[in-house]
């Protein structure tokens, strides 16, 4: 067995992970282990295959609720989902946090550049987006950097009275090759990995990648119990990653503080495999993960439809009345192919027109659920996925779709379709000529196998509150079962953050991070 001693272990190298290594290297002497479940595959490794991309991705991108229903992407390798995502970044959203500050008592994580939180001179949440904000280059895309799909959506929403925006974007001088969520073989997009990853190694931060963490170590000190590091098993590494620190093989960590941010599906099933005592039953508790329902439709032309930047235009003109955004985004033909309908001649008749295909996507806002949940499966050794829509996010998403039917229709479309096999009403298939027959999308019921449901912004697994009774951990992160164990991810937010979380959990990260810097006497180190 190989062993490390360290300060300060960090469980996860994506959005919070990274930035929580880089952050705490800049501010303090302390040593360092970052933990990264997947491989370090760096640009070389990228070929724009979308079947060898697969390794970058959880269960190889098959992830998925128990039943099967809803595949649940995430990315897990170095940098995480900034690694595979579509670089679409959207600031906390104020009046979000604010609400939790009212509901459960989350603070202080002030947005006002004057504010000293936890009486940490400079520390608030304004100061640490202007920081991520700097590091990641987030803006918005030009003109001419808008493709046809985007545009199409665009004109589909100004011809329904439905005002757009632009998605801003952590890219530098980006090419335009469109496999964004295959991983940047160019390095333009600034994922963890390529940014906060490498500004932690050069500060001397030990990266350990391939490293599967079994549990937490604990240990009683009086009446408390205190984490004192990991037992992890260390995985062979695969071909086409960089090289691993330590020999493959178990790993002993002995640390003074143990940080977790393996995201929103990981973090509380370590947290559970682990016995983290949990009195009140919370722990993967009242999932949210953004359902999403792609929207698609056929032309009469040629469209450049994933090259360029993929996504760069959105609607949030219905989240204040309805709780959901479109977002225009387009996939590569396997994924297009696993979620188009029909079948035989029907499906192909559509495959055969990828050049001439628009498509956009409705992000539902959901609602926690506790009956939506996480739970870790000792007997497949692996979390299990519970979801279900409730019967209000059901007839919130048949409205969305209802009006995406519009708009692809506006958008001058010969046909719009949605990725379902259900007939509603009085449709044969959910493919839709005439603007009325959107009316038919009130029929549908999301029914599993049938309609296809996608996913990617896990959060709200581990609630952050200062009552325990309602929340895992405290707003430093804290798990009020073991000192010195601290949560730094999407599933410490209460309910949904509001938007695509990845500038939401930076932020929290480099808040976090630095607040810890001003308080290292809280966690014995110094």
């Amino acid at each position: 067995m190989s062993a490390l001693e360290t300060d300060i272990v960090i469980i996860g190298s994506g959005a919070a992970g990274g930035v929580l290594a880089a952050t705490l290297a800049e501010h303090t002497g302390q040593r360092i282990v970052l933990l990264e479940k997947g491989g370090h595959f760096t640009h070389e490794f990228f070929d724009q295959r979308e079947l060898d991309m697969t390794v970058l991705l959880a269960d190889r991108g098959a992830r998925a609720t128990v039943d099967g229903a809803i595949p649940v992407t995430g990315g897990e390798c170095v940098g995480g989902g900034t690694t595979v995502n579509y670089a679409l970044s959207f600031d906390p959203i104020r009046d979000v946090w604010n609400g939790w500050k009212h509901e459960f008592g989350v603070g202080p994580f002030s947005f006002d550049r004057g504010s000293n939180d936890f009486g940490i001179t400079g520390l608030n949440m304004a100061t640490c987006l202007a920081d991520v904000r700097r590091r990641i280059n987030v803006h918005a895309p030009s003109d001419a950097e808008i493709n046809d799909n985007n545009k199409l959506f665009a004109a589909g929403c100004k011809a329904n009275g439905i005002p757009t925006r632009r998605f801003e974007l952590n890219m530098i001088d980006c090419i335009g090759c469109g496999f964004c969520g295959q991983g940047c073989a160019y390095d333009r997009k600034l994922s963890t990995m390529v940014t906060y990853v490498r500004d932690a190694q050069r500060r001397n931060v030990q990266l350990v990648h391939h490293c599967d963490v079994q549990r937490i170590g604990f240990a009683a000190r009086g009446n408390d119990r205190f984490a004192t590091g990991v037992q992890a098993v260390v995985r062979p590494t695969t071909p086409g990653s960089e090289a691993n620190s330590v020999d493959r093989g178990p790993l002993d960590i002995r640390a003074k503080l143990v940080i977790v941010s393996a995201g929103a599906i990981a973090s509380p099933a370590l947290l559970q495999r682990s016995q983290v005592p949990d009195p009140q039953q919370l722990m993967g508790k009242g999932l949210v993960l953004h359902p999403s329902l792609p929207i698609g439709g056929t032309f009469d032309r040629q469209l450049v439809n994933y090259r360029g930047i993929t996504g760069s235009i959105y609607s949030d003109h219905f989240y204040g009345s309805h709780g959901f955004y479109y977002e225009c985004l387009f996939d590569h033909p396997m994924n297009a192919a696993i979620a188009i309908p029909g079948i035989g001649p029907d499906h192909f008749a559509i495959m055969s027109q990828y050049s001439k295909l628009a498509g956009f996507g409705v992000m539902l806002v959901d609602t926690p659920n506790s009956a939506n949940r996480v739970d870790w499966d000792a007997s497949s050794g692996r979390p299990a996925i519970r979801y279900r829509l409730t019967q209000p996010d059901k007839a919130r998403l048949r409205y969305a779709a209802r009006v995406g039917i519009e708009i692809m229709l506006a958008a001058g479309a010969n046909e719009a379709l949605l990725t379902s096999e259900e007939q509603p009403g009085t449709m044969a298939a959910t493919i839709f000529k005439k603007r009325q027959d959107a009316a038919q999308c009130e029929k549908l019921e999301f029914l599993p196998y049938q309609t296809l449901i996608t996913s990617a912004h896990c959060q709200a697994t581990l609630k952050m509150g200062e009552d325990p009774k309602r929340s895992v951990v405290n707003s430093r992160g804290e798990t009020y079962g073991v000192r010195n164990l601290v949560v730094c991810d999407s599933s410490v937010f209460p309910a949904s953050c509001g938007a695509n979380p990845m500038i939401s959990v930076m932020t929290l990260a480099r808040y976090q991070a630095t607040r810890i810097a001003n308080e290292l006497n809280r966690y014995g180190l110094s």
